[in-house]
């Protein structure tokens, strides 16, 4: 069982990359039990979220503003 700051770790390098196997299982596992990084994990990709269509927005609006 990894530990709350493995997990934290773990669940942030899930959103810059493909995690392996092993990881997956292990955040998942510690993700059932805890629900303190239940809530860490919500965020994480509540915020990569928000940044992907902040992103986005933007490009289409320099876009816009360049016609």
């Amino acid at each position: 069982m990894v530990t709350c700051k493995e997990a934290s770790r773990i669940g942030s390098e899930a959103l810059d990359r493909k995690l392996g196997f092993r990881e997956r299982v292990l955040l998942r596992m510690h993700l059932a039990l805890c629900e303190g990084c239940r809530r860490v994990d919500a965020q994480y990709r509540f915020l990569r979220r928000a940044m992907s269509e902040w992103v986005e927005s933007s490009f289409e609006k320099d876009a816009a503003d360049q016609r």
